[in-house]
């Protein structure tokens, strides 16, 4: 089984029949509506991919940048409990926070909606926050996860002291397949990097947050579903039991969705 923590594909295949697209897959994937190219008709989209996915029924639903709901204060009206979690930005500011290639801060707006989206029983993701705005989330939220991130030196990836932060807190982490975040350009190199965080951190918090549909700056032999699948069996002959590669790739990520069900 695998669980999936991040996947832009309502965004990408807009309109199109999404029960389609999760029966194929061999697991569970988080379905995060990317907001941030929207535009006005963000509400009405993000509420008809809601309902849509939510036929399917089995498909956790995530938001990515709620930056939309800052307009005449909708986040204090909007129904978070639908969610699985939720990003305060995409890479640039909100009303709300930060982003990863922007300078700005958690604002009061955003102390005000991590309590609303918590009450609604939904997961504050740190994702795409800047640094400043990281610590600012991690000290306001009691419930908060990195839904796809890596760990060089990318904007968009965790530092060591990030990490750390996050591991203390029982926080998972989803690790993404995009390269510039990872450094990783085959299986074996992600497998690589899997390798690094467990030696250094353990195996509680790790888990895979793909952002696939969201980036094509993803490994060849690595690229859906199926081929992901080869990491587990590189982590085989690396040593791993079957117990803590579950751990990675499904039960940390099913553990949070478990908990909010």
């Amino acid at each position: 089984m695998l669980f999936d923590l991040h996947n832009d594909f309502p965004t990408r295949f807009f309109r199109a029949d999404y029960s389609e697209y999760t029966d194929k897959r061999n697991g569970t994937i988080t379905a995060a509506i990317w907001t941030s190219q929207f535009g006005g008709d963000a509400v009405d989209r993000v509420n008809d991919i809601t309902a849509r996915l939510s036929a399917v029924g089995h498909t956790p639903i995530a938001i990515e940048d709620i930056g939309f709901t800052a307009s005449n204060e909708l986040y204090k009206r909007f129904d978070f409990s639908r969610y699985l979690y939720c990003s305060l930005t995409w890479n640039y500011n909100t009303a709300f926070a930060g982003g990863a290639l922007d300078d700005g801060r958690l604002t009061e707006h955003g102390k005000s909606v991590i309590r609303v989206i918590e009450d609604g029983g939904c997961y504050i993701d740190l994702a795409h926050l800047n640094e400043a705005s990281f610590y600012d989330v991690l000290d306001c939220a009691k419930n908060v996860l990195c839904s796809h991130t890596g760990f060089n030196d990318n904007p968009r990836s965790l530092d060591d002291m990030q990490i750390k932060a996050l591991v203390a807190r029982n926080a998972v982490i989803g690790l993404c397949v995009v390269q510039a975040f990872t450094g990783a350009h085959s299986a074996e190199e992600f497998a690589e990097v899997i390798d690094r965080f467990v030696q250094k951190y353990g195996c509680d918090s790790l888990a895979l947050g793909t952002d696939f549909n969201g980036s094509d700056d993803i490994p060849d032999d690595i690229d859906d579903y199926d081929k992901l699948l080869k990491v587990r069996n590189i982590l085989y002959d690396r040593g791993y039991d079957r117990q803590l590669v579950n751990k990675i790739f499904f039960d940390n990520a099913n553990d949070i969705y478990a908990n909010k069900k």
